[in-house]
């Protein structure tokens, strides 16, 4: 159920766009007709727009949402406090549809959609708990340790060292299932071909690792350079933070050492291209595109009542592409990303999406 659903979701993105020829050009009077008076919002997490990251994937789909006729508006976190605040002030301007983007802002949506059954509330990274999920509510969240397996594969077959890092910005699930994905691919990596391969930053078994900082998780750049450093003192030549801004600090070391990246929630490559040249590639939420479907299946009368998650399969989730039009990247990686490697990665996915792959053998036990 929840895999059709989403794949519902992606298909109504797939018209959109097709429907407009990929353009950005304004929507017809006929469309604007209905979706000017119906307002879409987003209350985004503490980083805001301008993370490079998960909330600037959140924001495409609400600047889609504005190309396609919608009126639109949304609220920036700075801390904690201000969740519950935040949401009211998107109710308080007649939000028809409220987009609540992170895990940390669990228990400010969880009230608001339980205070408000007339407004549609969707949580980027998280579903409803125990019991039914309210009639106006849609859980979003993603399958992401399938892309960051991809990644982990990859990073493993082209380390020098055999030797991988990772770390998270705070341990909530939606950072742990990205540690998870790259352990699995590292572990897989190495029951393929008999070579062993250290990861550094998590323990998927003790559920155990490196986290930032509480007071600042997601913007300690310095954090993100010194964990690098530490990382690669000890022999480690790839990198995946997961921790949204903190992140640019570690492709800052990485860059400098002429070592490598994986970046996180979006294609950081394009996101970021001033590391481009250390980053080989990122592992996506879709993110953006979940967005827009939302605002659309709300708009057209289907306010929840259900959680769907992001996956290989439907596209929820994903590699991002190799930037072979890049000279940087193309100076770093153009002779390790081999098409041997790229077949090799596109059979774990196509194994991950049939099921005959699971994730989680290669990160429960070692």
């Amino acid at each position: 159920m929840q895999k059709s659903r989403i794949l519902a979701l992606l298909a109504i993105l797939a018209l959109l766009v097709a429907a407009c020829g990929g353009s950005t050009a304004s929507p017809s009077a006929s469309a604007d007709s209905g979706k000017a008076d119906y307002k879409a919002c987003i209350a985004f997490d503490v980083g805001g727009i301008g993370d490079k990251s998960f909330n600037d994937s959140a924001y495409e789909g609400l600047k889609n949402a504005e190309k396609e006729g919608f009126t639109v508006a949304y609220s920036e976190a700075k801390g904690a406090t201000d969740y519950a605040k935040n949401i009211q002030l998107l109710i308080d301007q007649d939000c028809k549809s409220i987009i609540v983007v992170g895990f940390s802002q669990g228990e400010a949506v969880v009230a608001a959609t339980k205070a408000n059954p007339e407004i549609a509330f969707s949580w980027v990274d998280s579903t409803w708990g125990d019991g039914e999920v309210p009639a106006n509510f849609t859980g979003l969240d993603f399958q992401i340790d399938e892309a960051s397996m991809l990644a982990g594969y990859a990073a493993a077959a082209i380390s020098t060292s055999k030797v991988l890092g990772v770390y998270g910005g705070q341990p909530f699930a939606g950072v742990t299932r990205f540690m998870d994905g790259w352990v699995a691919g590292a572990n897989y990596y190495a029951a393929k071909t008999g070579t062993k391969v250290t990861v550094l930053g998590w323990d998927p078994v003790a559920k155990k690792g490196t986290f930032a900082p509480s007071d600042n998780p997601w913007g300690n750049k310095e954090f993100g350079k010194t964990t690098a450093q530490q990382f690669m003192s000890q022999k480690a030549d790839v990198v995946h933070p997961v921790a949204g801004q903190t992140g640019e600090g570690t492709y800052e070391a990485m860059l400098a050492a002429k070592k490598f990246s994986v970046g996180v929630d979006s294609d950081q490559c394009v996101t970021l291209p001033q590391y481009c040249g250390t980053l080989m590639n990122s592992a996506e939420k879709k993110i953006g595109a979940v967005v827009l479907a939302t605002i659309e299946k709300n708009f057209g009368g289907d306010m929840g009542g259900e959680n769907l998650t992001g996956t290989l399969a439907n596209g929820g989730v994903g590699l991002s592409a190799w930037h072979t039009e890049d000279a940087a990247w193309n100076a770093t990686f153009g002779a390790l990303i081999t098409d041997a490697l790229k077949a090799e990665i596109d059979a774990l996915a196509a194994g991950i999406k049939d099921g005959s792959i699971k994730v989680s053998d290669y990160f429960t036990s070692k």
